[in-house]
């Protein structure tokens, strides 16, 4: 008998994984803070599974996202506030994934364009790079 297959296949690791992240974020209903919504834990566990990404490499690319966003947005890194580690690193995940969608809110305000047009533009700075 053949062994089952993971349930949702798993892919590359790079800039498609953090496409996912953003354009989800960037997607999430706005009535209310993220971490009020479901959708967020389970997409972030989705999209790890899904790209065979533990939580060092999510933690790097959601890190990475921020630096792409302050870049393109030109917000002021100095200014903008610096998500603190947690010692249980699922909640430090999640907290970074409730961060990333205040910094993708305010860069797209900065920039004049929706979410999802500033997260294009980041996770386009992330490719080039």
């Amino acid at each position: 008998m053949a062994e089952p297959g993971p349930a949702i296949e798993t892919g590359p690791i790079g800039t498609d994984f953090a496409r996912e992240v953003l354009q989800c974020i960037a997607r999430l209903p706005g009535e209310g803070q993220v971490t009020a919504s479901l959708s967020l834990c389970f997409g972030l566990s989705a999209w790890m599974k899904r790209f065979g990404l533990g939580l060092d490499e999510t933690v790097n690319t959601i890190l990475n996202l921020r630096t792409a966003l302050l870049s393109v947005s030109g917000l002021d890194a100095a200014s903008e506030p610096v998500p603190l580690r947690v010692a249980d690193r699922v909640m430090f995940v999640l907290n970074l994934a409730v961060y990333l969608d205040g910094l993708l809110g305010r860069a797209a305000r900065v920039l004049g364009v929706s979410p999802g047009e500033a997260a294009d533009a980041a996770v386009e700075l992330l490719r080039s790079s």
